[in-house]
């Protein structure tokens, strides 16, 4: 029983420790958050970071994998969600745009790929080309059940809507940290269903 007691509290120190660097690279670029910074943020000791964690490259890559995990629970969601390809396509995009409103180590993740250094970039590369895929694929799905008829190539619908999508994630990350994005999503829904039906 105490080392099952143990082991959560291994968890959990673990886990305030992920969410502190979250918070932390979403302020700072990756050179300049130090290690003190996040375990000074998490209010645990910098000896239980090294323990866990060894280094600020291992806790880096621990917030990118989270991200990346947090995004594909929302991606699969959407793949073996019910509806019509367009309706889990918006959906897609509707639960992107709330997860990075509000989730620290999904907005830090996104930070921390332009401020890796170069021999670490590899880590945040592939995603995007992971979610135009999937896209992709929602789109051709739609096609198939006819709730997509634009008159658009897949591939070329794919590239538009994406960057429709990425220009809100843009312009909301820089205005307000991403909080507007949900709504800046939902506001161009009709733009998106014109696109998806023209």
């Amino acid at each position: 029983m105490k080392d099952t007691g143990k082991q959560a509290r291994g968890i959990a120190t673990k886990m305030a420790l992920l969410e502190a660097a979250g918070r932390v690279f979403s302020r700072m670029t990756y050179d300049k958050a130090k290690l003190k910074d996040i375990s000074d943020e998490a209010g645990i000791s910098l000896g239980s970071l090294y323990f866990h964690f060894g280094n600020k490259d291992d806790i880096a890559e621990a917030v990118l994998q989270t991200q990346r995990d947090r995004l594909s629970g929302i991606a699969l969601e959407a793949v073996e969600g019910n509806g019509t390809g367009r309706v889990r396509l918006f959906q897609l995009f509707e639960g992107y745009a709330e997860v990075i409103s509000v989730d620290t180590i999904v907005q830090a993740g996104i930070l921390l790929v332009s401020s890796l250094p170069d021999e670490l970039k590899s880590w945040g590369q592939g995603f995007h080309s992971e979610w135009e895929q999937l896209c992709l694929s929602l789109i051709k799905e739609g096609v198939a059940d006819g709730s997509i008829t634009s008159s658009w190539s897949t591939e070329d619908l794919c590239e538009l809507l994406n960057e429709l999508f990425a220009g809100a994630q843009t312009i909301s990350g820089v205005k307000d940290g991403w909080a507007s994005f949900p709504k800046r999503i939902q506001r161009a829904k009709p733009l998106y269903d014109l696109l998806l039906t023209s």
